[in-house]
């Protein structure tokens, strides 16, 4: 495994990567690279190209232009780079009447893993009382567990996932997430497509930004969180008497130190652009001012943005050279 400081080569370098899916869309001069310990996200709108980089990088693709070097050699050299690799896609079925004994075991035996990992890694994935059951079983999160203790069986320097705790309730999630963690921290490099932004919070250190196949320049991770972080409330009035009362409390209530830190017009209402932090009872909080205030509401809304709405900001934000 590599050195676990993150301060060596890379585990993983990209370098002006091309490939074409469609007459219509391509990625284009794709750069990057991921360290030991590192965390990378991978986020775009949909259909900007996610997968297709991911199986690049996984060797699954071949690309048309450029380099793809785990541990200095090209993914489509299998026998040379898959103990350097392991790969989670986004779903994947497993075998009828098969323990989780018996699928780890032979999982171990077919990477060539040491046999002696087997309780190592059912104990990683908290999977200890269920080793006797089937694994189609399994609730998702645990077939996920399952799939990434796998994954690194053999000790991978790279784990790559595409779009990791899809499907999965929130519980199931933080689990999966907190597994991940643990394997960064033992100096796995761990390269991720994602959409949800609990994932970047959890796991990346850096991200590459995508859109229409090309990559958005100086897209931190920093603006990206920073970005998803820009809640907002709309409130609607009850009836169209109300709506100018509405108007004139909101613009009240807005305060650079306060919850509300602009107002925006909004279809029979109002929009309240939120100040940063958790919103837990900022909800109920702002209605209960506007009735204290004596103002009638039809309706109130909470939003935060998706990760493809913060790439959507970017991108209008960012000038054309900066798209590479």
């Amino acid at each position: 495994m590599a050195d676990t400081t993150g301060t060596g080569a890379p585990v993983l370098s990209v370098s002006r990567l091309d490939h074409r899916v469609s007459p219509d869309f391509a990625l284009r001069s794709i750069e990057f690279s991921v360290h030991a310990g590192e965390g990378m996200a991978i986020i775009g709108t949909n259909g900007a190209g996610k997968t297709t980089l991911i199986r690049l990088v996984a060797g699954l693709l071949r690309p048309a232009g450029g380099t793809v070097r785990v541990c200095g050699t090209a993914p489509r050299r299998w026998g040379q780079v898959g103990r350097h690799i392991g790969y989670v896609q986004q779903a994947k079925d497993l075998p009828d009447g098969v323990t989780v004994e018996t699928y780890l075991k032979h999982q171990l035996k077919l990477r060539r893993a040491d046999p002696g990992r087997y309780e190592e890694l059912v104990a990683l994935a908290g999977l200890e009382q269920y080793r006797h059951q089937y694994v189609r079983s399994l609730s998702g999160g645990s077939q996920r567990k399952l799939h990434v203790i796998c994954a690194v069986a053999h000790r991978p320097d790279l784990l790559i996932l595409d779009e990791p705790t899809t499907g999965l309730d929130p519980t199931a999630r933080e689990t999966l997430l907190e597994l991940l963690r643990s394997l960064k921290k033992d100096g796995v490099g761990v390269l991720f497509a994602s959409h949800h932004r609990d994932e970047l919070v959890a796991l990346a250190d850096s991200v590459v930004v995508l859109h229409q196949g090309r990559q958005v320049e100086d897209a931190s991770l920093d603006a990206v969180t920073r970005w998803g972080e820009r809640s907002s409330l709309i409130l609607e009035a009850f009836t169209e008497a109300h709506l100018a009362r509405l108007h004139s409390w909101a613009e009240r209530e807005a305060a650079p130190d306060g919850l509300v830190r602009r107002v925006h017009t909004a279809e029979h209402g109002v929009k309240l652009d939120l100040s940063d932090g958790d919103h837990q009872t900022t909800l109920a909080e702002l209605v209960a001012r506007a009735h204290a205030a004596g103002l009638a509401l039809r309706s109130a809304s909470y939003f935060q943005p998706t990760l493809a709405d913060v790439v959507r900001s970017l991108v209008d934000q960012a000038e054309p050279e900066d798209i590479a």
